[in-house]
């Protein structure tokens, strides 16, 4: 079975709660069970420098939100056995911290949005996405 996490957090790349850490081992412990389970996050400036030298660019899309298209990156990185997908856009996701915006719902649309943009474009066919707090949320409204 397919399952791709979408979450806003996890360790090592980003955390403020728990929730990182559930990302961070849970899908380490599933692939123990014959599943197939990767994670997509979004690509936040904060993430250690020594990770981002090792992720791989997938694809550039642009990503409708609204009136406006909005510029998406598609990365991946293979970390303890994990395969992890990041989507990159500065203006959404490269500030000091991670939550506590002025727009925040807007962030999370668009994240929820790329996600499921960038899914024909993984190589890898999710039987579930299973969201992780309010930020995925929209993923199942699309």
């Amino acid at each position: 079975m397919n399952i791709l996490f979408a979450a806003s957090e996890g360790v090592p790349f980003a955390k403020t709660g728990g929730l990182a850490d559930v990302i961070g081992s849970l899908p380490k412990e599933l692939i123990k069970i014959d599943l197939d389970v990767r994670v997509i996050l979004p690509k936040y400036g904060s993430i250690p420098r020594d990770y981002i030298d090792k992720m791989t660019f997938i694809k550039k899309m642009d990503i409708p939100l609204g009136d406006r298209e909005q510029y998406c990156g598609l990365w991946e990185l293979n970390f303890q056995g994990v395969t992890y997908y990041f989507i990159d856009n500065d203006y959404y996701f490269n500030r000091s911290g991670l939550y506590g915006f002025w727009d925040e719902a807007e962030r999370y649309a668009f994240f929820c949005r790329a996600v499921l943009e960038a899914i024909p474009h993984l190589g890898f066919l999710p039987s579930i996405i299973h969201c992780h707090d309010w930020h995925t949320g929209l993923l199942v409204s699309f």
